[in-house]
């Protein structure tokens, strides 16, 4: 349930009206599109590595990820509210694509992000290089499924259905979402998926971190320190969206740490013909992560001084002034 406070009367409550994307005219492709677009403040990109989106008129799921440990996660959307019935079509799904071998999730991959040279393994390796050390068996990959429908609201019969397929050994989860009205002002209540119960730690801020994308490509990173620039691509391009001019910036670079440190300049440039966003920097410190890898401010030292297990994965999200201030500090010693 979501409220409304009253200012003048600070122990008043006013509960906000339900409603649900059906009654406002929306159908499911416009929240498949929701989701794509805003997919790293749904799916935490630390844990779960997307590897394919539904394409229309197939009879495929809406959304396949996998962990780290190779396990497939099927993600189903609906937008009126949950029933029994989500739970078999998602069922379907997992009867059909758990029967995927490797040679065929690469070919999901390689469609999804349209590069016909990528190597499930190597990508799967290279992604999550943080958490795992070695290369993932090839077939380890689909060794098992998690099934996530996501729906307006959930009722008791399909509570009580997924406790029933859980005690039967299946992964099966529900993420329910909420839309509210309020005036003529729709708003939505969406908590992020988090299979590893781990806590996200974005604040609202104007620091902004900007992953360097090497887990996808060898060059963007060289783009950015060389044209002075942060930049997103394909789906996780619209997270650049979020910095505005004079946001404090850093560039992440997996396995390495912060390698690049200053202030957003000017505008967001789109390139949809290459599905790339960007927005100028002007960088106040950077380093070389080929040539001069020991000077960045690497995680475990960021995480040593407050005593955390922070992760960096995400390609664009918030942290608060004082993490800033202790990548600050470090950078200076470097």
């Amino acid at each position: 349930m979501l409220f409304k406070i009253n200012q003048n009367d600070k122990a008043m409550l006013k509960g906000v009206v339900s409603t649900s994307l059906a009654q406002i005219g929306w159908d499911e492709k416009d929240l498949e599109k929701l989701i794509s677009k805003n997919l790293s403040s749904f799916i935490p990109e630390n844990q779960l590595m997307v590897i394919f989106q539904e394409r229309q008129w197939q009879e495929e799921a809406d959304i396949f990820a996998l962990d780290k440990d190779g396990v497939l996660y099927i993600f189903e959307l609906k937008r009126w509210r949950s029933k029994q019935e989500n739970l078999l079509q998602v069922l379907r799904y997992g009867q059909k694509f758990g029967q995927f071998d490797y040679e065929a999730l690469q070919e999901m991959l390689r469609k999804y992000h349209k590069n016909s040279a990528l190597e499930l393994d190597e990508s799967h390796k290279e992604y999550f290089k943080e958490v795992i050390s070695q290369q993932l068996d090839r077939e380890k990959f689909n060794f098992n499924q998690h099934f996530v429908v996501i729906t307006n609201g959930v009722d008791l019969e399909t509570l009580n259905a997924i406790q029933y397929w859980k005690k039967k050994g299946l992964r099966i989860d529900c993420l329910p979402y909420k839309v509210y009205e309020e005036n003529g002002t729709f708003l939505l209540e969406f908590k992020s998926f988090n299979p590893q119960n781990e806590v996200l730690f974005e604040e609202e801020s104007n620091v902004f971190i900007v992953n360097t994308n090497i887990a996808w490509s060898k060059s963007n990173y060289r783009e950015m320190l060389d044209r002075n620039r942060a930049a997103a691509y394909g789906d996780r391009r619209f997270g650049i969206e979020r910095i505005k001019n004079g946001d404090d910036i850093l560039l992440y670079h997996s396995g390495t740490g912060v390698i690049a440190i200053g202030k957003a300049k000017g505008k967001v440039h789109k390139d949809e013909k290459n599905e790339q966003y960007w927005i100028d920097v002007d960088f106040s410190w950077k380093i070389d992560p080929d040539s001069d890898n020991k000077r960045a401010v690497h995680a475990w030292e960021i995480n040593s001084k407050q005593n955390t297990k922070y992760g960096f994965r995400n390609t664009v999200f918030m942290i608060n002034q004082k993490l800033f201030d202790i990548i600050i500090d470090i950078s200076k010693t470097k």
